[in-house]
């Protein structure tokens, strides 16, 4: 692992340019932040940490709920339901009354509904299972087509590690891929917001090794590189402190070990090179259903 210390911020705050000022993640005010519910605990944590952001954005949050049969009635079905969202729209009360909320009850698929109300969210939020062989095949079946038919950024909840502390970093997955920029943007937008350092992280393919005599200035572009992809977003919030990391090991392992040590690992929907591949691949289905922490997937 190659890795500098954190850069230093610049003497004067660089004004950015319209081009380089990030479009969505510099709004001042959000419209919706989608919430699916399931009446699971991680459905309940997942709608907790959305209120905390919708408190910071101003943002309004649409409960869904997805009819499911249980076995009984389908109207003792839909009175659970409905109780379920009068029971999460107390708990968003109690949390910050100032929330404006909209419920909605439907007999449709969870993850078509979703892809429908992505085309006018600012974001989705849904609670993350436990990774394990049949939960892999359940959820995971779902999550990642929600996170791959989406048309806005999905928060995939999950608690954080007891490793994570009030200093732990804000993590971003680094390539070439136009959703990285955006996944780089809100990356810092969500480290100012926590006041916490972000960890900026590239992870090389694992098919190329330079030459020994080559690796030192490898290295060095490679640095420069990265910290040329993050100056942009950097220049928007300067006060968030930034550490560049390189890595030559498998890209699936890193993200998944730095996720257990960050308030929230960030990554975009699709890479470019190679051996990224689109989101949809091994890397992304692994990181949505076994990540150590909560991890936001931007488009």
């Amino acid at each position: 692992m190659v890795s500098t210390e954190p850069r230093p911020l610049p003497a004067q705050t660089p004004i950015a340019s319209a081009d380089a000022a990030p479009g969505f993640w510099a709004k001042e005010d959000w419209g919706d932040i989608v919430v699916a519910l399931d009446g699971t605990q991680k459905s309940r944590a997942a709608l907790s940490w959305a209120a905390g952001l919708a408190s910071v954005t101003g943002a309004r949050i649409r409960l869904v709920h997805a009819l499911t049969p249980r076995g009984s009635t389908r109207s003792s079905v839909r009175l659970h339901g409905r109780r379920l969202l009068r029971s999460a729209r107390s708990e968003l009360f109690c949390l910050d009354p100032r929330i404006t909320i909209d419920s909605i009850l439907t007999d449709d698929p969870i993850a078509s509904v979703l892809g429908a109300l992505s085309h006018t969210a600012d974001l989705l939020v849904i609670g993350g299972h436990e990774s394990g062989p049949i939960r892999d095949v359940l959820f995971g079946r779902n999550a990642t087509r929600i996170v791959a038919e989406s048309a806005c950024p999905v928060l995939v909840w999950r608690p954080q590690h007891p490793d994570v502390t009030p200093d732990s970093p804000v993590v971003v997955g680094v390539d070439l891929s136009d959703s990285c920029t955006r996944a780089i943007e809100a990356a810092f937008w969500f480290a100012d917001a926590l006041e916490v350092p972000l960890t900026a992280l590239h992870v090389g393919s694992p098919h190329y090794r330079s030459a020994a005599k080559d690796t030192g200035l490898e290295q060095i572009r490679a640095l420069k590189w990265l910290g040329g992809r993050v100056d942009a977003a950097a220049s928007v919030h300067p006060t968030v402190a930034v550490h560049l990391h390189l890595l030559d090991a498998s890209a699936e392992h890193e993200l998944r070990l730095a996720s257990t040590t960050a308030h929230l690992l960030v990554v975009g929907s699709r890479g470019t090179v190679p051996w990224t591949g689109p989101f949809t691949g091994s890397i992304g289905q692994s990181l949505v259903h076994a990540s150590g922490g909560p991890i936001l997937v931007v488009r």
